[in-house]
């Protein structure tokens, strides 16, 4: 079997820096204050974006999508990776077409406009994304193939907006046994509510989840939260602690991880490099410990360069084995 296929959005990345993300202020839904959200309204998608074009430059276009990114970095770490999901009919959708050529196995429709993410830091790298889902949305169960999925060892689920999670429920239930599930389903399907993540926690093998993105989600305090997850059933929970490492828990065992504080020239990505790092550990059937520092190592090192730049190779996940064992 292959190793790893992602299931999420697509998107080209255009990546700005500000010296001040005060601009944005005007734009955030029902006036609090997002680190992400989705931008729908032709409008007001046109208001936003002549505000970016005054008030930032642009530093960087790149393929994006969390899951993208998390099998992308698989790819160039040596692993046998695949996606599947949705681009235009457009020259984004031949761009992310021809970044993901390093990825071995991609099952992609084409319909409608690519989606795009709007990527804006700030001066201190941190970060704001507008997304714009376009072909996204159009995702339908005829573009899913579960013989194709069951080929793979894992599949990592993303977040995809219109009906993007039923679809993930329907196809994690059909390869549920087959085949094991990572889930990372960042703000925008922490945003929906537990209650709507709670049929695909119960089939989740690898939980990967920010620290607030938790207490979010479960409305307590984000140790309560790993409880009542795992509770739900959800096998191995990894929480991404900003600038302080990870925890990992399993039946097994708890483990906190802590990370040297670095000088980022670019978060975006982060975490899901961190989530294939720990995948390529959790491959190797190593320590979750050991997997833990892995995800840390390549995150750290994807940092060092702006989008997709400084992702880590074959080589350097070698060498961060070779440190731990």
């Amino acid at each position: 079997m292959d190793d790893v296929v992602g299931l999420g959005s697509l998107n080209v990345d255009t990546i700005y820096e500000t010296e001040d993300l005060a601009f944005l202020e005007p734009f955030y839904p029902e006036g609090k204050k997002r680190r992400e959200w989705v931008l729908t309204d032709p409008h007001e998608i046109q208001r936003v974006q002549a505000a970016i074009r005054e008030k930032t430059s642009l530093i960087s276009r790149t393929g994006g999508g969390s899951a993208a990114n998390t099998v992308f970095s698989l790819a160039k770490m040596g692993f046998l990776s695949g996606m599947v999901g949705k681009v235009g009919r457009d020259e984004d959708g031949d761009f992310i077409l021809q970044e993901m050529a390093l990825i071995p196995r991609l099952k992609l429709g084409r319909d409608h406009r690519t989606g795009k993410a709007l990527i804006i830091l700030g001066p201190d790298r941190d970060r704001i994304i507008l997304l714009l889902p376009n072909a996204n949305r159009e995702l339908t169960w005829t573009d899913l193939d579960p013989d194709f999925v069951r080929t793979f060892r894992i599949l990592h689920l993303t977040s995809i907006l219109g009906e993007g999670l039923s679809l993930q429920e329907r196809l994690a239930r059909e390869v549920a046994g087959q085949v094991q599930i990572s889930f990372d389903p960042g703000e925008v399907y922490v945003q929906r509510g537990l209650k709507d993540l709670v049929p695909l926690l119960a089939l989740c093998h690898i939980l990967f989840i920010t620290q607030g993105e938790l207490e979010l989600l479960t409305g307590r305090d984000w140790r309560d939260g790993v409880k009542e997850i795992f509770d739900l059933g959800t096998r191995i929970i990894v929480v991404k602690k900003k600038g302080s490492g990870a925890f990992i828990q399993e039946a097994a065992g708890v483990w906190e991880l802590p990370a040297p504080i670095i000088q980022a020239k670019d978060t975006t990505g982060a975490g899901d490099v961190f989530a294939a790092g720990f995948l390529g550990g959790y491959l190797r059937k190593l320590p979750l410990p050991a997997c833990g520092s892995l995800g840390l190592a390549m995150a750290h090192q994807s940092m060092g360069g702006v989008g997709r730049e400084a992702y880590p190779t074959r080589e350097d996940f070698e060498t961060a084995v070779k440190r731990l064992v």
